[in-house]
């Protein structure tokens, strides 16, 4: 049996090497790795443990062991269409430079590749991952048809021409795959690329979860220097809500087109040709310029928010208010032996609140966020409510009232998973890892009990409940 001593130093050199913490439901399968790996050497785990380094083919092992993967073709849709619509229709006929850093077993490049070429777009296209047996996946080009999901389904067809489908498989030709560069490189300590060029776009999609603040700050500002002037900087629609100024380096501003966000890398300095003078002259003369086009970009937006933010208010009221007058209607109608009257008034659309809330979140516009979920009232959505409010809070860094808020929602329903998830995720930032650890176990167990029918998807975005599941074992202390 290898000892815990042994295991906690395999583990700090893991968290060392590539920022991925074990979760306990690895541990298990990592001490049998290790116990056999000693035993293949003829050495206790103790020395194992003490002469493991890094880029050998028994770290590449143990590294394999413990990362996790969870993606699909055409994962989040809207960026695929923003991708289609505006971005790739620039580069019809010419030559485009994309990287995808963190492909997992490859259904990213593959999906990017693809609508490339469909549209015309010459798309150099590299992709790496720090796990040996995702690449290999991506190489052998073989995907369970797990891998086509309901999120991107309108994209499946441009799979076609390259690949062919069996009962249980979808299997890509070689010569397609060979357009994707695919290597090994480890976001954190890897600086060598194999490419010498700067490029238009860059894929960094799902990776943030695992890493601290710090981290994120380092790999972001590593991975963004190899962007073009006005390249962009591609996250997951999960992730840019927490993204600020304290993890993005100045030169990158974040915008967007709708509900994508993304940011672009702003032009490097020129160098000095002219006199300092005139440079002055210029400069001025372009602030002056620049500042008017600012105040009326903000006057529009301002506009154009209010009546988006008023557009969404009337509907919540309107849809509460008609669920008010059910519940009145049919307590008239057993006192009176009337007949209720019929309603034809469609139920709250809380998928549609979430997402406006997520928008305001992205442009960091916490008071409009905060506004939208407290017009939610009413005794049986308090779940909706308090959860909304808590997901802001969490995401405009104030811990101690997210954390209040979503115990308030979990109080409001016993069955209300997300409530559950994001109080485990706060408590774990908070430094309290055995409530933290509580709230994932629950969470994992409402999981297990809804099966196939979440009623509460609204919240998972391009995420599947097993994913959820996963993070919850992950980030669980114990069990």
């Amino acid at each position: 049996m290898v000892e815990n001593e042994v295991l906690e130093t395999v583990i700090s050199k893991i968290v060392s090497y590539s920022g991925i913490y074990v979760a306990e439901s690895q541990k298990q399968p990592l001490q049998t790795l290790i116990q056999s790996k000693a035993d293949e050497k003829k050495i206790s785990p103790k020395e194992f443990a003490s002469q493991l380094q890094d880029r050998t083919p028994d770290f590449d092992e143990i590294i394999n062991l413990v990362t996790v993967n969870e993606t699909y073709f055409f994962r989040e849709e809207k960026q695929f269409d923003f991708l289609k619509n505006v971005v790739f229709p620039r580069f019809v006929g010419k030559n485009i430079s994309l990287w995808t850093c963190c492909c997992s077993t490859g259904e990213e490049p593959i999906s990017l590749l693809a609508l490339a070429l469909s549209m015309g777009v010459k798309l150099t296209i590299y992709a790496s991952d720090i796990d040996d047996n995702a690449l290999a996946k991506l190489n052998s080009g073989r995907y369970s048809l797990y891998s086509l999901r309901s999120d991107g389904q309108k994209y499946h067809e441009l799979l076609e021409p390259y690949s062919q489908r069996t009962e249980t498989e979808i299997i890509f030709n070689k010569d397609f795959l060979n357009n994707i560069h695919s290597f090994k490189f480890n976001l954190i300590q890897d600086t060598k690329l194999p490419f010498f060029e700067n490029l238009e776009i860059i894929f960094m999609r799902n990776v943030f979860i695992y890493f601290d603040k710090e981290t994120r700050k380092n790999v972001t500002g590593k991975v963004s220097e190899r962007l073009k002037d006005e390249g962009m900087l591609f996250f997951s629609m999960n992730e840019i809500g927490s993204i600020d100024n304290s993890i993005i380096p100045e030169y990158l501003t974040k915008t967007n087109d709708g509900v994508v966000y993304y940011f672009i890398r702003g032009k490097r300095p020129a160098p000095a040709i002219t006199s300092i003078k005139d440079n002055i002259q210029k400069k001025m003369a372009e602030k002056s310029e620049e500042e008017k086009k600012k105040e009326n970009q903000e006057k529009l937006r301002l506009e154009v928010e209010k009546a988006k933010t008023q557009k969404t208010l009337q509907s919540v009221t309107a849809a509460l208010a008609s669920a008010s007058a059910m519940v009145s209607g049919g307590a008239a109608s057993a006192q009176t032996g009337a007949p209720a009257a019929a309603h034809t008034s469609a139920p709250v659309d809380f998928k549609q609140i979430y997402e406006d809330i997520c928008a305001e979140i992205n442009k960091k516009d916490f008071v409009k966020a905060r506004t939208i979920a407290r017009a939610i009232s009413g005794e049986d959505y308090k779940r909706y409510s308090f959860f909304m409010q808590g997901y802001i809070e969490y995401y405009a860094d104030n811990r101690t009232a997210a954390e209040a808020l979503f115990a308030y929602s979990e109080t409001a329903s016993q069955d209300f998973w997300p409530a559950y998830f994001y109080h485990g995720m706060v408590l774990r930032d908070m430094g309290k890892d055995e409530r933290a650890s509580y709230c994932f176990k629950r969470c994992k167990e409402i999981l297990t009990d809804f099966g196939d029918h979440n009623p509460y998807d609204f919240t998972l975005d391009s995420f599947s409940p097993s994913y959820i599941y996963s993070l919850c074992t992950r980030f669980q202390g114990g069990e």
